[in-house]
This record gives structure tokens, C-alpha cells and sequence, in this order.
């Protein structure tokens, strides 16, 4: 992609330090959705079943278990903390970008694939979803091995081409459930039907391979069984996937444009790029009356984004899968521009500038009103990526060089920033794992400590012995005042044991953030308005 020896090194350059900023994520602590996947996976660890899940020792059905086998695997392999719950995560990660780069090259030629994984690699989602795991974090990188094999055996019909294709579809099955099907034959069928290639439709190996996918998937389905019964069955088919979406599991307001306005910050820096590239395909779909060499890219992407924009149930992880083929359009249309249109260049160019402009002015609000005080390597590391800026776009005349480098350099200042400095010190003020860290340091033998009047599960992950959970007024009322007993709640909680009028040994409060609503915390005005007391007692 960059023929200049110089711009190569300075490219691998870029990216250590970017590699150094994925990894700096790995140590920030889990909540909130992240600390019950790692408190399965630390119970799967720990008990050794990695059939019958659970969650503080209860049946658990809400995710199958291909997330919480890696977290398993990571503890095995180092001790139960954030970082070995993240880190095969992230090796999957980067095995995706690998696959991405194949998927680009396969649909269309090298350059695709490498500019593809090059956005992939430098994008806020991929950054954002390597440091707060989800279960779309693994599975966007089996649908993205998923895409690249069975495309590739449409082009070649290759068995070694259907088998890996199905495996990877059984895989990510295995991490989020049938969404992880639905996705590969949105494009699948979708291409295939439009090129009206409708005898490749009845070749039996698409057939076999769902079998295969089955399974694959089968030690789920075997847990869900023995744990529910047929409920644990029809739950995974039905109510986990299509439940959100028709509003029968999960409902909340729709927002018809929510994955629009997401997709603006999620894939920055690349993100005004793709809605152009969206544009002049869309354009040039109707100009050629919807003849394309291929509709792979257009049914991946817009069955699915159209489902999503109609589901009750919303949130921005969901929208994961699907990048890789955003990339994929827009790395088309980046290589299209490089061969000789250049007017459609200079539009890329003069856009993608501003949006570093912007970028570098976000950084400096960011380090200097927002979250003030940074390291001084992170200012270093600005100032420097500032003038390495300045110095490509006057030394180099290469067209890829002046698109793509400086969006490369802004976007991994802002990502060594947010991830050694801004996380980390909102992520700070999360009481369950201090609270849990304090007890499992200073606690006695026999001594328990109780989780009370809080939704979350980081107090589990981080405990050790793992915490218990009150589910009552009445189950609280009977530990209460015993010794050795140590009980972390909310505020509505203390109140309630305040009542109790037994006399603890000590009481620590602690200020805490609710992660799902971080919006006036980023405020520094505001941000004791939206610091909620807990309480961590000990009798």
C-alpha cells in the first residue's frame, strides 16, 4: 500500500504504539456487562464445568460460552485479573484484522484488503470494544472469517473453503447465538440471489455446513438442556436474538437513525468516509440499474442495519459485526479514487483532513479541560504525532500517504490518551472491584462478604472468596450484625441497614459511576452531580 520505504517504517512505527495502547486497555477493570462475562468465566475456571454455566453459582442462560471459554482460557494460562480475561479476546481481535485484510482482498484486490484492515485496526469501535469486552467483540472476528471463507468458496468452490466458512459460522454461534448465522447469509443469500446464481443455492454443501454449524454450536444447545429444559432451547433460538429485536424480551424507545449517528463517532476516524463511499455506491448501483460485481457488501450490511434500526432493543455493540464490511465499501472507494478519479480523491482528502483537525482539537480539550493533567509521555507523543503530521503531507506527494497517514497518526494519539489516561481515570471510580479488592486483602478466614441492593457483578469477579448475593430485605436482615460478615450496598441499601440499628465495625463509603450513563461526568463541572454513594460495611 505504501510504496516509500520511509512511510513503511514510520507506518510500523505508528502501529506499536498503537499495538501499546490496545494493550494498556487490557489492565482498566470490567463492569457493568464486561464483569458478568468475566465472573462466568472466572467460575468456569474455577469449578472446572464448561457445559453448565454460571453466574455467582446460579444457572446462567443469557449468552452462550465461547466468550467465557476464552476468559477460562486466559486464567489458566495467567491468574484471574482484567488482563487475562481481555487478552485472548484481543489475540482474536487481531486475527481478525488478518481475516479482514483476506475478506478486502478476496471481494476485491490487495489494496482493498490492506486499507480495509488498516481502518479496522485505527477505529474507535475496535479500540473501544478491546478495552470494555462484549460478546460482539469475538464474534465480529468469526463473522469476519465467516465473510472471507464462504465468499471465497463462491469464487472457487472449494471444500477447504465451506468447511472453514462453517466452522467460523458454528464459532460465532457459539458466542452470541443465531445472530451469528443470520449475518453470513444476509450476504450470502443476498449475493447469490441478485446475481441470480440460484443452481449455486442447491449445491449440498451449504447444506452439510449447517449441519456442521449445529455442531459446533452443540455445547451450548447441551447446557442450555441440561440447565432449562426446552425454555433453554427456544430462549436460545428465539427470545435472546429475535426477542430483542421485536421488543418481546427487551424492550426501549427506537430510535430509526440510532446506528447513524453511532457509526459517526464509532468509526472515526473513517466514519465521514464511509457515509460518501455509501453514497456513491448507492449512486452508482442505480446508474447501472443495481448491476454490480458483487452484492455481498450490499446485503451484509443493509439487511442487517435495517433489522437494527427497527428493533426495540438498541445499543451500539450491536452494530459491531457489520464493520468489517463498512470497511470493505469504503476501501473500495478509497482504491476507486486512487486509480484515477481524482476528483472523488480530492473530496476524500480534503474531508478526511478535516476530520483531522478536528480530531487534534478534540485531543487537546480532551487532555486539557476534560481530563486535565495527562502523563507527560501522552503530551509528548501529541506534539510529536503533530509535527510527524506536518512533515508526511510536505515531504510526501504519494496520493494514499496524504488521505490515510495523518488520520493514522491523529487517531493513535487520541487512542494512547483515552486508553492509559481518559479510561483509566473514569473507570476509577467504580466501587465494586475497590470494595471487593479491599475485602479480599483484609478479610479474615470465614469471613463473607455480601452483595446487597446491587444489580452488577464486578464485586464477584473481584472477591475472593467470591461474594455472596443477598436477594432480600430478610436475607440481609439475617447477616446483618453476625461477625465476619461484610456487606457492600447501595444507598437505598444503607438506609435500610441503617435502620437495623446494629452497630458495624466499620463502614467505607465510596463514590461511584454508573458506566451507562457517563454523559454529565465528562463535564468536569458536573461531575460530583453523578457520583453515587456505596457502602462497604463490615460487622
Amino acid at each position: 500500500m505504501f510504496e516509500n520505504k520511509t512511510l513503511r517504517f514510520i507506518f510500523g512505527i505508528i502501529a506499536v504504539v498503537l499495538v501499546t495502547a490496545y494493550i494498556s486497555g487490557l489492565n482498566i477493570d470490567v463492569t457493568r456487562d464486561a464483569g458478568k462475562y468475566a465472573t462466568v468465566a472466572k467460575e468456569i475456571y474455577q469449578n472446572g464445568n464448561f457445559i453448565n454455566l454460571t453466574v455467582h453459582g446460579e444457572a446462567y442462560d443469557q449468552k452462550p460460552p465461547m466468550l467465557f471459554w476464552l476468559g477460562a482460557l486466559g486464567f489458566t494460562i495467567g491468574k484471574v485479573s482484567n488482563f487475562w480475561f481481555k487478552f485472548p479476546v484481543l489475540l482474536l481481535v487481531f486475527a481478525g484484522f488478518y481475516w479482514a485484510f483476506r475478506l478486502g482482498e478476496s471481494l476485491y484486490n490487495k489494496r482493498v484488503g490492506l486499507l480495509t484492515a488498516t481502518m479496522l485496526l485505527f477505529s474507535f469501535i475496535y479500540l473501544m470494544y478491546s478495552m470494555d469486552i462484549h460478546t460482539d467483540t469475538p464474534l465480529q472476528a468469526f463473522i469476519t472469517l465467516a465473510f472471507w471463507q464462504l465468499f471465497a468458496f463462491i469464487k472457487t468452490k472449494k471444500n477447504q473453503h465451506w468447511i472453514l466458512g462453517f466452522i467460523a459460522v458454528g464459532l460465532a454461534m457459539l458466542t452470541k447465538g443465531p445472530i451469528g448465522a443470520a449475518i453470513p447469509a444476509f450476504a450470502v443469500i443476498g449475493h447469490l440471489v441478485f446475481k441470480r446464481d440460484f443452481k449455486s443455492l442447491l449445491d449440498y454443501r451449504w447444506y452439510l455446513g449447517i449441519l456442521l454449524s449445529f455442531v459446533i454450536v452443540s455445547p451450548a444447545l447441551i447446557g442450555l438442556m441440561n440447565q432449562f429444559g426446552w425454555e433453554g432451547i427456544r430462549f436460545f433460538f428465539w427470545e435472546n436474538n429475535v426477542g430483542r429485536i421485536t421488543g418481546s424480551y427487551v424492550k426501549a424507545t427506537n430510535d430509526p437513525i440510532f446506528y447513524v449517528h453511532n457509526i459517526a463517532y464509532l468509526f472515526l476516524p473513517w466514519s465521514l468516509l464511509f457515509f460518501i463511499a455509501v453514497f456513491m455506491e448507492f449512486k452508482t448501483l442505480i446508474q447501472n440499474k443495481f448491476r454490480s460485481a458483487e452484492y455481498f457488501t450490499l446485503t451484509g450490511i443493509w439487511i442487517y442495519f435495517i433489522i437494527l434500526n427497527s428493533a426495540s432493543s438498541q445499543l451500539p455493540n450491536y452494530v459491531f459485526s457489520i464493520v468489517p464490511l463498512m470497511a470493505v465499501v469504503t476501501a473500495k472507494w478509497i482504491d476507486i479514487s486512487l486509480s484515477g478519479k481524482t476528483r472523488l480523491l480530492n473530496v476524500f482528502t480534503r474531508v478526511q483532513h478535516y476530520v483531522v483537525l478536528l480530531l487534534w482539537v478534540g485531543i487537546f480539550f480532551v487532555s486539557f479541560y476534560l481530563f486535565p493533567t495527562p502523563a507527560w509521555l501522552n503530551m509528548i507523543l501529541v506534539f510529536a504525532g503533530i509535527i510527524l503530521t506536518f512533515y508526511i503531507t510536505r515531504q510526501f506527494k504519494e496520493p494514499v500517504s496524504r488521505l490515510i497517514f495523518p488520520s493514522l497518526i491523529v487517531f493513535t494519539c487520541l487512542a494512547f490518551i483515552m486508553n492509559t489516561h481518559v479510561f483509566p481515570y473514569m473507570f476509577s471510580f467504580q466501587a465494586p472491584p475497590k470494595a471487593a479488592r479491599y475485602f479480599t486483602e483484609y478479610a479474615e478466614k470465614g469471613d463473607t462478604l455480601y452483595n446487597y441492593h446491587y444489580d452488577e457483578y464486578e464485586l464477584f469477579f473481584y472477591s475472593e472468596p467470591q461474594a455472596t448475593q443477598l436477594y432480600s430485605a430478610d436475607e440481609m436482615k439475617a447477616v446483618a450484625g453476625k461477625k465476619g460478615a461484610w456487606i457492600f450496598t447501595d444507598e437505598k441499601g444503607f438506609d435500610e441497614i441503617e435502620k437495623l440499628n446494629i452497630s458495624p465495625e466499620f463502614i467505607f463509603e465510596y463514590k461511584h459511576l454508573y458506566l451507562n450513563r457517563p454523559g454529565k461526568f465528562i463535564n468536569p463541572r458536573n461531575r460530583n452531580k453523578v457520583l453515587y454513594p456505596m457502602y462497604l460495611i463490615k460487622y
